[in-house]
């Protein structure tokens, strides 16, 4: 009868210590799915600030008028990107929420385009994309309406605010909210301080 009872303890004893181990597997594997989910999400804005600082940075180099639409999503400018003598309009947009995707409805795309070309655009989790235009002062811009497009208000910006945040697709495992990050950078290209 002992022999029984010791089998039957042993049996749970063991069943116990099985569990905890499967549930501390379980928990490794989140915790290690969440790492990477925000990993993937770091990688992603990295990608996005290094395309737009690249490309803003360029604004106004051997073009005139350099900006041609400047609105709080949105811009449009100018700017001899291959060098080559011959100025490239530069487009700049974000879509609507990519809602009934099945992954986090705030995400976004965030398209760039090159001479009327072929949109190109990533689903990289963008949430918020927003631009901000200052003058030689640092004043803020207020441009809106008609004014996206006035050319005379247009060559008054000197710098812009760039800020731009992404989250995962997925929610993460451990605590059911979307990985986040978000990058902010004040851009003032030389071109357009030049230029009166």
């Amino acid at each position: 009868m002992d022999t029984m009872i010791d089998t039957a303890g042993s049996i749970i004893m063991a069943g116990l210590v099985m569990l905890a181990v499967l549930k501390m597997n379980a928990a490794l594997s989140d915790a290690g799915s969440d790492t990477n989910v925000s990993v993937i999400t770091q990688s992603n804005i990295t990608a996005i600030a290094n395309t737009i600082t690249y490309d803003f940075y360029k604004i106004g180099y051997r073009a005139s008028p350099a900006i041609l639409l400047a609105d709080s999503n949105a811009i449009v400018f100018r700017a001899d990107l291959e060098q080559d003598g011959h100025p490239d309009t530069v487009h700049y947009w974000v879509s609507a929420p990519l809602s009934g995707s099945g992954l986090n409805p705030n995400m976004r795309i965030l398209y760039r385009s090159v001479n009327n070309g072929t949109p190109t655009g990533a689903t990289l989790g963008q949430t918020y994309f927003n631009l901000q235009y200052f003058d030689s002062t640092g004043a803020r811009l207020n441009i809106s309406g008609a004014d996206t497009t006035n050319l005379s208000i247009l060559a008054r910006i000197k710098s812009i605010r760039v800020a731009v945040s992404v989250e995962s697709p997925n929610k993460l495992m451990s605590d059911s909210t979307y990985a986040g990050a978000y990058w902010e950078e004040y851009i003032s290209p030389k071109n357009l301080r030049t230029l009166m």
